[in-house]
Parts: structure tokens; sequence; C-alpha cells
């Protein structure tokens, strides 16, 4: 069984999205004045307990200001909104995900990050033998495809890449320079 649900929690989820005691209870359909004892630390009844939890999912609070965001100020709307559908993932074709599919991209991510590591350590190897040998030319292949790897590591995780099409992308990226490197080898060897 969940944790209760506390006034500091209650509290974290409205300030999330920048509501008022006010705005908070619109949304919800719950009355201000609860949301005030709530905040204060009188315990919600299960089922306002299990729909301020819900409303800790962005997902949910999108849905929530759709059907009663007309009840806010307009000021205070923009600026949820504002907030609800930057915290909000969204696929290729502009459709919320869900949660599972937050999770398969989290792992696809997770996974490129290892081959980036993986591939970065392969031509670290290179780009040493390649120095020994005095082949300037392999060296400097192997220096700018570590540079490149370089830049690509941190755009893995960034939110404008979490979806099929952009990792898909990425993993095209890092194939490429791995098939460089790994050409280049070939070439002086």
């Amino acid at each position: 069984m969940p944790h209760d649900l506390t006034a500091q929690d209650v509290k974290r989820i409205r300030e999330k999205y920048g509501l008022t005691q006010q705005g908070f209870a619109r949304l919800l359909g719950l009355g201000e004045a609860s949301v005030v004892r709530y905040e204060n630390g009188q315990k919600p009844s299960k089922a306002n307990a299990n729909l301020i939890r819900a409303a800790d999912d962005p997902a949910f609070m999108k849905g929530c200001l759709e059907r009663d965001g007309e009840l806010l100020s307009a000021g205070q709307r923009e600026k949820t909104e504002k907030i609800v559908y930057a915290l909000i993932s969204f696929d290729e074709d502009g459709d919320v995900m869900d949660i599972n599919e937050m999770y398969e991209i989290t792992l696809q991510q997770e996974v490129l990050i290892e081959q980036i590591a993986q591939v970065m350590g392969d031509v670290s190897r290179l780009h040493t033998a390649a120095q020994k040998r005095g082949d300037a030319v392999s060296v400097a292949v192997y220096e700018d495809v570590m540079r490149q790897l370089a830049l690509i590591r941190p755009g893995v995780t960034r939110r404008e890449n979490s979806n099929e099409l952009k990792l898909s992308e990425i993993r095209g990226q890092i194939a490429c320079l791995k098939r460089l490197a790994e050409g280049r080898e070939a070439r002086a060897a």
C-alpha cells in the first residue's frame, strides 16, 4: 500500500505546476478549503488522496487542464499549461507516451550510452596503437571520431531526443563513426 499522502506531498504536487491552492482545487474538483486543510496536515480521504497522487503525473494534469482549464484565470492557466507540457513526454507522432513507452526509451538511451563508451574505448586503443606506429593520419581520424562521440554523448538523454526516431538517428551516427574507425584501421594494417 502506498504511503500516506503528507501535507508536504500535497504542496509539492501543487507547486510542481505553479498552481495556487484555489487553482489546484478547481482543476481537481476539490473544495478550496480541503486543499488548505490537506496542506496544513489533515489527511485527505482515500479518494481525494488518490486524486492528488494522480495529479503528480503531468499527463493526468494535461487532461484536467483540457477538461477544466477554463476555471483558472488566463494567466494561471497559461503558466500551468507551459509547465505541464514541458513535463510531458511525446512520441514522434505527437502523442503522449505512457509509462511503458518512456521506460523503453530510457532503456534505449542507456544502451546507446554504453555503445558510445564501448566505441570510445575501442577507438582509444586504436589511437594509442596508431601513435606507437607513428601513423599521423590514423591518429587524426581517431581523434576526430572520439571528438564526435563526445559531442553525441550528452544528446542521448536530451528531452528532444527522447523518441524512437531521434534515438535511431543517434544509433546510426554511432555505427557510422565505428565503421569509420574500423575502416581506417583496416587501411592502416
